[in-house]
């Protein structure tokens, strides 16, 4: 039986052939994922300049967060207007998307300050020794010490005041960290000198007295926000005060009982304090 007569040989298809359609779909899809993300991304950053406060939000989320705003912007503008066309770009669908973006914004960032989600999400945070080495910033603060003045080899309430106005700065600004027992290059420095004026010269005596001076000048709903902690760095050991943002206005007073209101904030890696005036506008931009 000769080939031509014999059983059909099967034959093996190993590929589909190319079509220059595919390709185009293919860029089509590609640029409209592409134009789905910028937009995401734009429509997300303009929501968080908008709303005030501290946003716990990365790159990312913020762009997801701009992609379902802008949707919900899209959905809203077209059933005021009774349209059809989702893929529309006017002036109605682009503040639909801004205005979408900062609810969802303001939704997803009570959701997560709620429910401590983000703290749950953060777990792996920076050791002390990371915290130290990067240096002062806007939410790190080094002090030598937080009663005694090495300069004049004595007890100051200077020093203790210091302290005071650090975390006030913190609390009335998106929060930081203040780290006593390393000087301003963080260079370990100790607590002995501190330790040195307590009755019993232990940590939780320190903690004790640290607690009472910060209830005594900040108000005790202040000390909500704030945990303090011992960490051992290198050959010494350092207190580590946590501050979060608080949720209203926390101002000074003197550690002997002299009520004198003041009212400071972070400002780069520094604390200020507003005059009346500024603390006005500062408040209406912050807490409103």
């Amino acid at each position: 039986m000769s080939p031509a007569n014999g059983p059909a040989r099967r034959r093996v298809r190993t590929g589909y052939p190319f079509h220059p359609a595919y390709a185009a779909v293919g860029m089509e899809t590609a640029l409209l994922i592409l134009g789905i993300l910028i937009a995401g991304f734009i429509f997300g950053s303009i929501a968080r300049f908008l709303v005030p406060g501290h946003q716990p939000f990365s790159l990312a989320e913020t762009t997801i967060i701009g992609m379902v705003g802008a949707a919900i912007g899209a959905i809203a503008v077209n059933a005021i207007f009774g349209t059809q066309d989702v893929d529309r770009l006017d002036l109605g669908s682009i503040v639909g998307g801004i205005v979408g973006s900062v609810i969802v914004l303001i939704v997803a960032t009570v959701v997560v300050e709620r429910f401590g989600w983000r703290d749950r999400q953060d777990s792996v945070e920076p050791s002390i020794a990371d915290v130290i080495e990067g240096g002062e910033s806007t939410d790190v603060e080094f002090k030598s010490t937080s009663r005694w003045n090495l300069h004049t080899g004595s007890k100051d309430d200077r020093m203790e005041l210091a302290v005071t106005k650090t975390v006030a700065g913190f609390l009335n600004s998106d929060g930081g960290t203040l780290i006593v027992g390393v000087d301003d290059d963080g260079r370990p420095v100790g607590l002995e000198h501190d330790l040195s004026l307590m009755k019993a010269p232990d940590h939780d005596r320190y903690e004790l007295w640290l607690t009472d001076h910060l209830q005594k000048t900040l108000g005790k709903p202040a000390m909500t926000f704030v945990s303090i902690r011992f960490e051992p760095y290198l050959q010494s050991t350092v207190v580590v005060i946590a501050v979060s943002p608080s949720d209203r206005p926390v101002f000074v007073n003197e550690p002997k009982g002299n009520r004198t209101a003041d009212f400071y904030v972070r400002m780069g890696n520094s604390t200020r304090k507003l005059l009346t005036d500024e603390f006005a506008d500062y408040q209406a931009s912050r807490w409103r």
